[in-house]
């Protein structure tokens, strides 16, 4: 037996950092480092390292692009090959910890949660009635306890009630059924938490949302799966943006160094996009009173695409040894394909999203390949 060169805990500091995809080539190795891969401390450390990417979910597939950015950056897609997905019409609702949920909305259909690194998927049964919605965890317990929540709505004169149903992971069951019923005040939030403005941190969802009628002011909201439903929706903290109508600019929410949010602003008019980040880490049970936003970074080119808040577009923004990058995915009608815009100060580096079959382009999202088990 060869002696050991380094020390354990020296090994260990330097394994956390390699990408995952290529981590799961070294399980092998020895003894020691395949005990890492039970280590929940070494695999949230890796997590908190790991570089986004995206997925692009077409009608019949499922792929991950990985972006490199380097001085001269390239993209990598990979096909995952979920053959049990294919034939049912599942919609993305979110990512959270690099697993997948999707849900399917015609009759028969289901939930299911997958890990594309880990070639992992669960599945749940489909609540009568209820939309399988948000996935997080409760962030407050020593075991992150994993949760769906579905909902409907039902509107009326008098209001809008509002049927919520919770599963945990454990049992694999919807529980806890609940009626909320809301009524129409003014001013009121108009939240958009549909399409690629959700996003999850610490187990916790995050969109953006605006007063009705408007008053310049934006926000964001929050979920906090360790409250009861009634008490879980909140203002978390006040956006950057300021008196700019929802009709003239649209607004992106994204995750910043795995901890942090980025939020994107662009005039549908002149496709100028600002971008800004918070300064510091955003931390469980953080009730986003001493939020910091600074700008990160303008892009003003001609003729951009227009970054809505829907599954067909995502983004992500870096800061490395190379420079500050904002980097977009999104489809184009003509010719009918799928793009990675890097842009990165003078540079706007367009990369054509090569070997997809596009029967129909659904979706996109910025995910984190993760070696977190699905419970």
């Amino acid at each position: 037996m060869m002696e050991r060169k380094l020390p354990l805990d020296l090994e260990e500091e330097i394994l956390f950092r390699v990408p995952p995809r290529s981590l799961l080539r070294f399980r092998s190795v020895c003894r020691e480092w395949n005990t890492l891969f039970h280590n929940k401390r070494f695999i949230n450390k890796n997590f908190a390292c790991a570089r986004p990417e995206f997925m692009l979910k077409t009608y019949s597939h499922l792929y991950s692009i990985s972006v490199d950015l380097n001085d001269d950056p390239t993209i990598k897609v990979r096909d995952l090959r979920f053959d049990d997905l294919r034939g049912h019409h599942y919609n993305l609702e979110g990512t959270c910890d690099g697993n997948f949920f999707l849900y399917d909305f015609h009759e028969g259909g289901g939930c299911v949660v997958s890990n594309p690194l880990l070639r992992q998927t669960k599945w749940f049964a489909k609540a009568k009635n209820i939309c399988g919605k948000y996935m997080g965890y409760d962030g407050s317990r020593p075991e992150k306890s994993y949760k769906i929540i579905g909902m409907s709505e039902c509107h009326s004169w008098d209001g809008i009630t509002t049927t919520y149903s919770v599963s945990e992971f454990a049992t694999n069951a919807y529980w806890k059924v609940t009626d909320h019923i809301s009524f129409y005040e003014e001013p009121a939030f108009r939240s958009d938490s549909s399409g690629n403005n959700r996003v999850s941190l610490n187990g916790n969802l995050y969109w953006t949302a605006y007063t009705y009628p408007e008053t310049g002011q934006y926000f964001i909201r929050m979920l906090d799966f360790s409250k009861e439903i009634e008490k879980s929706e909140k203002t978390f903290c006040v956006l950057p943006c300021k008196g700019k109508k929802s009709t003239t600019h649209t607004r992106v929410l994204s995750i910043y160094k795995g901890d942090r949010f980025s939020i994107l602003e662009q005039s549908i008019k002149t496709r100028e996009i600002e971008i800004w980040v918070t300064k510091d880490k955003i931390g469980n049970g953080d009730d986003g009173d001493n939020v910091v936003w600074i700008k990160f970074m303008t892009v003003s080119i001609p003729d951009f695409p227009i970054v809505l808040s829907h599954m067909s577009t995502s983004y992500f923004v870096d800061n490395n040894i190379y420079g500050k990058s904002f980097v977009l995915c999104c489809p184009s009608k003509r010719p009918k394909a799928a793009w990675v815009y890097i842009v990165r100060g003078d540079m706007c580096k367009k990369i054509k999203i090569g070997g997809v079959v596009f029967i129909k382009f659904d979706q996109s999202s910025v995910y984190v390949p993760s070696l977190i088990t699905i419970p």
